[in-house]
């Protein structure tokens, strides 16, 4: 119980500080990274969880690979992508929940994530400002807290619901 109090706790702070500052403190991120991981390792073993967490990395970093290179083409140099783009909290953001989902939940999730900021962001017309930016993190923390919560509850157990849609 402690877990999820901790990790809802750290995810709305998160979420306060991306809406507020529009920039999060990279110590959220190493709490909310041990967090995940911890709770993780605390219901299955070591040799189970970390096929899962590495197929997440290489899912990411294929992403962000192709992210690199579609602005690579685009603009025909090699630019800051990561700075001027997406932004490092982001990145970060997304890197602590490799620790703690399975692969086919943590796709899911971050292609429905992505869909519901985009359409968010087609809504609040201040989010289309390139200097202000979209506070990506913060909604994808918001959207993590929802999804967490119900899966912690037992209410819905997300790895059987998507594998039935998807069979």
């Amino acid at each position: 119980m402690l877990w999820n109090i901790s990790i809802c706790i750290c995810l709305l702070w998160i979420a306060y500080q991306d809406f507020k500052q529009r920039a999060v403190s990279i110590v959220l991120f190493i709490v909310l990274a041990l967090l995940l991981l911890g709770l993780n390792l605390s219901i299955g073993p070591w040799k189970e969880k970390y096929p899962q967490m590495l197929a997440n990395i290489l899912f990411l970093a294929f992403q962000f690979s192709v992210i690199l290179i579609y602005f690579r083409v685009k603009t025909g140099r090699w630019g800051h992508v990561m700075d001027q783009k997406l932004g490092w909290g982001d990145i970060a953001f997304l890197c602590c929940l490799t620790l703690n989902m399975p692969f086919l939940s943590f796709f899911l999730f971050y292609a429905v994530s992505l869909f519901l900021v985009l359409l968010i962001t087609l809504i609040r017309k201040d989010w289309r400002d390139p200097e202000k930016g979209v506070p990506l993190a913060g909604c994808q923390a918001l959207l993590f807290v929802g999804y967490f919560m119900v899966e912690r509850t037992g209410y819905i157990n997300w790895e059987q619901t998507f594998q039935q849609v998807l069979s």
